[in-house]
């Protein structure tokens, strides 16, 4: 049973290297000027004909590059899981959901490049779902299997690749509220200053909720996760810069509000990380200290001093 359970895992980690290759070819020919594979148009022509008030500058889609490479590195550690006998923190659920938000990536590129925007936006929240789930199972293994993997791996895990799916995790987030907002304007006909201001009040609803969360009910999972609030900073300083003069006044007031939250949502969570191992340091610190109290002495272990008050010697 042991053995099909490990060969089930190779096989989900070797589906999520195809697929995630896969969804990296495609992402390069989607920006090439002649459009993608089978579609008519770039993503950037896309991005210029369908504008809305939340719209990153084009610049900053660098960050994809930055997504591509440290996924890329994660998944190649992924690998080694096949040979080497290690704690199951990687279990083949959490590939299999990678895989799903790769394949809904694939096909998200695709019917944004057909210029089919409703189904487009499905496929952007359904990326969403699957890299959430993606995390969930990743801090759930990590959780269950603490006290018997390596302390190396324990970290890896918890500042290289836990971060490296949030980056992305958040990224999406952002395109996929940014995608609702340009169906709400060009195939719902809600005017784009309204549909902007909803999603960005979505947005900001789910900034207090995730820090609400990430420092009382999930503590101990995200305690480590980074990279949510820096993503958030990129987005919205790229938005205010790049639209500065073209939005309306109330979602350039939203945008600039939301990038000042960020920011001290960011300073609060270096914060509360340090507070919080300052605070786990000297809490084992006691409890080695109580230990070592508890331990029974031996007579060699005493120390001898002289009472000078009776003029004898005492033994602690």
């Amino acid at each position: 049973m042991a053995s099909c359970y490990r060969v089930l895992k190779a096989l989900c980690i070797v589906l999520n290297l195809v697929m995630y290759t896969l969804l990296l070819v495609m992402n390069y020919a989607s920006n090439n000027k002649s459009g993608i594979l089978f579609g008519n148009k770039s993503l950037a022509q896309m991005a210029r004909k369908y504008y809305t008030e939340f719209n990153p500058a084009p610049w900053a889609f660098e960050i994809w590059k930055l997504v591509n490479a440290w996924t890329s590195l994660w998944i190649l550690y992924s690998l080694t899981h096949i040979r080497r006998n290690v704690p199951d923190v990687l279990t083949p659920l959490f590939f299999v959901c990678f895989t799903m938000a790769s394949v809904f990536n694939m096909a998200w590129t695709q019917f944004t490049s057909w210029d089919i925007i409703n189904p487009a936006t499905g496929f952007v929240f359904a990326i969403l779902i699957f890299l959430y789930a993606t995390l969930f199972c990743s801090y759930s293994g990590l959780y269950k299997q603490r006290y018997y993997i390596r302390r190396s791996e324990f970290w890896f895990i918890h500042l290289f690749l836990n971060n490296g799916i949030a980056v992305y995790a958040t990224w999406v987030t952002v395109a996929a509220l940014r995608s609702l907002a340009l169906n709400m304007t060009y195939r719902h006909g809600i005017r784009q200053e309204y549909a902007v201001t909803t999603v960005l009040g979505i947005l900001a609803l789910w900034m207090v909720i995730f820090f609400i969360l990430e420092n009382t009910l999930f503590k101990e999972h995200l305690l480590y996760t980074l990279t949510v609030y820096p993503v958030l900073i990129w987005a919205f300083v790229t938005s205010v810069i790049f639209n500065l003069k073209r939005v309306s006044r109330t979602n350039n007031a939203l945008m600039e509000v939301l990038l000042a939250v960020s920011c001290t949502f960011f300073v609060g969570k270096i914060f509360l990380l340090i507070w919080n191992v300052v605070r786990r340091n000297r809490e084992i610190r006691a409890a080695a200290d109580i230990t070592m109290s508890e331990m029974p002495q031996t007579d060699q272990q005493h120390e001898k001093y002289t009472d000078k008050s009776e003029g004898r010697e005492v033994f602690v």
